[in-house]
């Protein structure tokens, strides 16, 4: 009669160090996806996708070509916007902060940008607020191209040093935004 070596079927060897190496990967990555999910309270929104292989960051679904993926954007009132005036004559930063405040959104001090600006952008200061960026342009009545999600933004964005670390997004007012000022 043969009996199974050390390792085998009957005494769980190699296959039950696996199953429990398994189970607490898992365990680690519930546990992260729960932090994650209770420190962002959400809102949520439905936007519709062309790309089968598209995900976010938070909740995605892929059920065909035309897949709708869940992404979860913060409410305004949650969201520090930094607003900086690209053109460097006026108020506009004081009068776009005035405006974002009554939309929702939480405003530092009006500054001026540090070089003049082609156009307006919006510059993604805090990891993870590219949804939130894109509602701002949305907001402000910019083109999804206007966001700049590089994080942290390059060097050479016309942000002065002190204020890339106070807020989530950084709007800078340009020739375009002046103008519905």
């Amino acid at each position: 009669m043969t009996r199974p070596g050390p390792g085998g079927p009957r005494d769980g060897g190699i296959n039950g160090g696996r199953a429990v190496v398994l189970i607490a990967v898992l365990a680690i990555l519930a546990i992260a996806v729960l932090a994650r999910s209770n420190s962002r309270p959400a809102v949520t929104t439905k936007t519709t996708s062309h790309h089968a292989a598209a995900t976010t960051a938070t909740t995605a679904q892929h059920t065909s070509p035309s897949s709708t993926t869940s992404t979860t954007v913060l409410p305004a009132s949650q969201v520090k916007v930094q607003v900086l005036n690209g053109v460097l004559t006026g108020s506009l930063a004081g009068q776009w902060s005035a405006k974002l405040k009554t939309d929702g959104y939480v405003t530092e001090p009006p500054d001026d940008a540090t070089a003049k600006v082609a156009s307006s952008e919006i510059y993604v200061l805090t990891p993870g607020y590219q949804p939130e960026a894109q509602a701002l342009a949305a907001t402000v009545g910019l083109p999804s191209a206007a966001v700049n999600p590089t994080v942290p933004p390059p060097t050479t964005a016309p942000i002065p040093a002190a204020e890339r670390a106070t807020a989530n997004l950084v709007l800078i007012i340009g020739p375009d935004l002046a103008s519905k000022g």
